[in-house]
């Protein structure tokens, strides 16, 4: 379990402990992420041809396992397991796991409605750009963001930077934070004049993500509440994109 109150009495030593491994465990996880999809996609085109949707979709797939590679690589070099609140998976949970969903989408779809009704446009997303050139990608990213996505950006953000913020500062100040550390990873799945607009999504949503963890006390429903939330998404843009509905 994860310690259950902020540190009233954290040194400056600690505080420094924290922020470097935030920083540190979230550079190596795009620098290890990075080298996986490179070796990954190196792997890939010797069996299929290098235009093939397969060798981006087993790259996306790579980068998210280098992620899972530094997150437990950061606990176990630390021996801090008791950072994550990680438990078997209960009814509760699972209740847990359909209310966190539904907060998700209500959320998501009221900023949708709020943006529409003040003619404010989202960015364009980089993912929603390379599905619409081959759809059969999104198809791809719904069993990558499930397996994979959830787990590994929950691992990093709610489990280690929320872990690490919330023992020095408590939930609410840790929401935050670690809100807006997800948020700035996402910089460059954005663009177009919208950018900064998705990207306040995506610190709201992380807040909501955080907010559930806090809330159920299991890293497992946010990464399978996660995971779900975007896979919805890419069925319905396949489904968009195709011309099915």
């Amino acid at each position: 379990m994860a310690h259950d109150t902020a540190r009233s009495s954290a040194t400056p030593a600690d505080h420094l402990q924290a922020y470097g491994g935030i920083i540190i465990v979230v550079a190596l996880s795009l620098i290890v992420g990075s080298l996986f999809a490179s070796i990954a996609s190196g792997l890939a085109s010797a069996f299929v041809p290098e235009e093939s949707v397969t060798i981006e979709a087993l790259s996306t797939a790579a980068s998210f396992v280098g992620f899972i590679v530094v997150g437990v690589g950061y606990l176990a070099a630390r021996d801090e397991w008791d950072l994550i609140r990680l438990e078997r998976p209960t009814r509760r949970d699972m209740l847990w796991v359909g209310g966190g969903l539904l907060a998700l989408f209500a959320v998501y779809l009221a900023g949708s409605a709020a943006m529409s009704a003040l003619g404010i446009e989202s960015g364009d997303s980089v993912l929603a750009q390379q599905g619409e050139a081959n759809p059969i990608y999104f198809l791809y990213l719904t069993v990558i963001t499930i397996v994979l996505v959830g787990p590994a950006e929950e691992l990093i953000f709610r489990g280690i930077a929320y872990g690490e913020l919330r023992r020095l500062w408590g939930p609410i100040p840790a929401i935050i934070g670690s809100s807006a550390v997800f948020a700035s990873i996402h910089l460059w799945s954005f663009s177009g004049d919208g950018a900064i607009i998705s990207l306040l999504m995506v610190f709201i949503l992380g807040s909501v993500l955080a907010a559930i963890y806090e809330k159920s006390g299991n890293l497992i429903v946010v990464a399978v509440a996660h995971g779900l939330f975007n896979a919805v998404q890419f069925v319905a843009s396949y489904l968009s994109v195709t011309g099915l509905v």
